[in-house]
Order: C-alpha cells, then sequence, then structure tokens
C-alpha cells in the first residue's frame, strides 16, 4: 500500500527530485502541501489528494451542464464553487441542460473560469465522484481508463470529477459499480487488477 502522507511532510532529501502535484520544493527537500498518497519515482515525487474540491485549471478538459445562455455566452455549472463562461457563435447550437465537454481555457486572479471547444454529449449518464480520485480513474498513461472501455462503453472521464457513460443498461451499470470500487479503494495497490477481475466476472468487489 502507498504511504499516506500529510501537509508539511518531507517526502525526499536534497532537491534532485522534480516536485510533482501535490508538493513543493524547499532548500532542503522536497515536501507535501496536501494530504494524500505518495506517488516517488526515480525523478520525481508527487501526491495524489485524497480530500478536497475541484479548483479549476487552465488546461483541464471537464464535463459540464449549461445552465443559462445570456448574450451569446452560456453560463455553465462544472461542479465546483466557480461556474464556467462560454463564449458561443451561431455554430453552436447549445440550450440550458444540456451536457458539453469543454476545455479551461483560462482562469483569472478572481477565478474568472472561461471555458473553450465545446462538445455536445448525448443521452448518456452523468456520474458524479470526488475529483481528487480522477488520477485513479484514469490510471497510469491511460490504463484504468482504457480497461474501463474495452467492455465498449462510451466514457468521458472530467477533471472536475463528473464522468459521462453511454452504453446499453447491463453494461453502464457495471461501469457504475467499478467507478465506485475505485473510489473506494484507491488507496489500495494492485488496483487495475482488482477491476479487471471484477469486470470479467472473477471478483464481487468486496476485496479492501
Amino acid at each position: 500500500m502507498r504511504e499516506v502522507v500529510i501537509p508539511g511532510e518531507k517526502l525526499s532529501e536534497g532537491t534532485k527530485l522534480h516536485a510533482g502535484q501535490g508538493t513543493y520544493k524547499a532548500d532542503d527537500g522536497v515536501y507535501a502541501n496536501t494530504y494524500g498518497l505518495m506517488n516517488k519515482r526515480e525523478d520525481a515525487v508527487s501526491v495524489v489528494p485524497l480530500e478536497g474540491k475541484y479548483m479549476p485549471r487552465e488546461g483541464d478538459k471537464v464535463i459540464g451542464v449549461i445552465e443559462a445562455i445570456r448574450f451569446e455566452a452560456a453560463f455553465v455549472d462544472i461542479r465546483s464553487a466557480y461556474n464556467g463562461y462560454l463564449p458561443l457563435d451561431g455554430r453552436d447550437r447549445l440550450k440550458a441542460g444540456d451536457v458539453v465537454l469543454v476545455d479551461i481555457a483560462s482562469v483569472n486572479e478572481i477565478n474568472k473560469v472561461d471555458l473553450e471547444r465545446p462538445m455536445k454529449l448525448y443521452e448518456g449518464k452523468l456520474m458524479d465522484i470526488p475529483s481528487v480520485k480522477i488520477p485513479r480513474v484514469v490510471g497510469h498513461k491511460g490504463s484504468m481508463l482504457e480497461l474501463l472501455r474495452k467492455s465498449g462503453v462510451t466514457l468521458f472521464v472530467g477533471r472536475n470529477g463528473r464522468v459521462y457513460i453511454k452504453g446499453d443498461t447491463e453494461t453502464v451499470k457495471k461501469t457504475e459499480e467499478a467507478l465506485n470500487m475505485i473510489v473506494e479503494l484507491a488507496h489500495t495497490d494492485g488496483l487495475t487488477d482488482k477491476i479487471k477481475d471484477f469486470l470479467e466476472g472473477e471478483s464481487n468487489g468486496n476485496e479492501k
């Protein structure tokens, strides 16, 4: 099991390692700046958060729900304390209630979130999970996401913790159960193998 660390905890001596997500570098080493799981590699150390709300970041791809359209712009719920602002042109045939996959173009100093490149998602199911668990849903180099998609389900995962699932009823249900397992067992090793066994019907999902 990977080590759980707390803010301010020293993760490495010296400054040779790159300070990745959830860490910061000081003169004598790299420290955690969030509560989570330490991920240490040969050239870098990072911390995968175990709690906290989604904070928009430039470059993130998120799944939003359009709340209103006013003056050729859409105001989008991106599951954060801050709504997104999406400029529209005549080609964007969007309305309140539509689900869109969008990129965060910029976040300014007062947390105004500008969105771009909307893609409307049709007739699927939305599932909300803690945004801090999204790295585990994606997996190393997309390994977990690839595994989940092998059943034929259409699956989009937003950095804001919103997941879009589309497929037949049984496949969608199985995918939801697998996602709940990932959330529950995010702190454990060998998670990809556990999910693979579950999807192939070899596990009841009760392993801890």
